[in-house]
């Protein structure tokens, strides 16, 4: 097997790209599809459905700790080898739920579903960027996350159809499928990397890497504040009715991935600063057409989603500038355990602050219109210290 190097053709970067994006969407989709499918399993585990919310925090739980307890020493290990025991175990634990009928064993296998899936991204992504030109990296950055716009797009819906028609077991086997594919990919087509570890010291937790690091967390904590309360803004306030849910959900995955897309190749051309701007302001604007009454579902579904996914390209390729090629894989790990802690708080204080009932409460549009307004500043920020240690 050939060792790959930072000089490596563009194309061989694009081809691990297209594999890391592929793993991306297998461990989103793992991730995303049990809060919907345990509507399908919540009777054989003799609970209610209700407690679908603590199967998806224990997974966030393990998320967050794995990225927190590893993140110091994760430079140190193999990044290929990584990816092909964290993909294994990804799908034997996801199959093995199909094996269990106690809520108990559900919640264990979840919590190591988490462990992994918390890791997996941290190690992927360090690997891409370390070999991507810096010319590359905004477009290589983008093509990964609009993985989880093909989520929407065709991953949900696939699983809900497997679910409805053939048992809500063959969608966790459907990943275990997936995972097997994704080991094929990883051990065929993407070569032994280099490690390379520092001379210096062991990594510390100093403010500069926990403010770079908390950048994608703040940039995810306004779209997951209005997650939760989806789909009752489209069915209570845009008057959208249930059987167009997928539809709107698939023009939603669509604005997504156009955005990550756009977003990606804008980035050559446009300061992350106003491209940070100009996606908020498009999220802003789409939260507009729920209060003011007005019933867009398709069209604030594409806002919603397309400001997001902007949102979290610029942000992304931000950051991505910050670690050292040594230091990347812990900094990314510790980025998406921040993330997942900041998923959590967002979707506790949702819960709290968000009533179905019109008009909608205040403080809930407060919290979303002033935690969406701290990237633009977040982002000049960062450039500047960027700017500064780069001159």
């Amino acid at each position: 097997m050939p060792v790959l190097t930072p000089q490596s053709g563009s194309f061989t970067v694009i081809r691990i790209a297209v594999i890391i994006a592929f793993v991306q969407f297998t461990n989103a989709l793992e991730y995303m599809m049990f809060n919907p499918l345990f509507a399908y399993m919540a009777s054989q585990f003799s609970v209610p459905v209700t407690y679908a919310g603590y199967v998806t925090g224990t997974y966030t739980l393990g998320s967050v700790l794995s990225g927190l307890c590893i993140w110091k020493w994760i430079d140190r290990v193999n990044a290929k080898r990584f990816l092909l025991w964290n993909m294994a175990l990804l799908g034997v634990l996801t199959v093995l739920i199909t094996f269990t009928s106690d809520y108990t064993q559900l919640l264990v296998l979840r919590f190591m579903a988490g462990l992994v899936g918390g890791t997996t991204m941290g190690i992927g992504m360090s690997l891409l960027i370390n070999l991507a030109p810096a010319a590359l990296r905004a477009r290589m950055i983008a093509t990964v996350i609009a993985a989880f716009s093909v989520v929407s797009i065709a991953g949900m819906p696939t699983m809900l159809f497997l679910s409805t028609h053939f048992g809500w077991y063959s969608a966790p086997r459907l990943i275990g499928l997936l995972c097997l594919i994704g080991l094929l990919l990883i051990a065929g087509l993407i070569p032994d990397v280099p490690r390379k570890i520092s001379p210096k010291s062991s990594i510390a937790l100093t403010p500069e890497w926990l403010f770079f690091a908390s950048g994608n967390a703040i940039a995810q904590f306004t779209p997951m504040l209005i997650i939760p309360a989806l789909v009752p803004l489209l069915t209570q306030h845009m008057q959208a009715v249930s059987a167009s849910l997928p539809v709107l959900f698939f023009i939603g995955g669509i604005a997504g991935l156009m955005a990550t897309k756009l977003t990606g190749k804008l980035l050559a051309h446009w300061s992350s600063y106003t491209l940070a701007l100009v996606s908020t302001l498009i999220l802003l604007v789409s939260m507009l057409l729920p209060v003011t009454g007005l019933h867009a579902s398709a069209l604030f579904m594409g806002l919603f989603l397309g400001g997001a996914y902007g949102r979290l390209v610029v942000v992304s390729c931000v950051t991505a500038r910050f670690p050292n090629e040594a230091s990347r894989a812990g900094f990314l790990s510790l980025q998406t355990a921040l993330m997942s802690l900041s998923t959590t708080l967002a979707f506790f204080v949702s819960a709290m602050t968000f009533e179905i009932t019109a008009p909608l409460p205040i403080i809930f549009w407060v919290l979303v219109a002033g935690s969406a307004l701290l990237l633009p500043p977040l982002i000049k920020r960062m450039e500047k210290r960027l700017a500064r240690r780069e001159a």
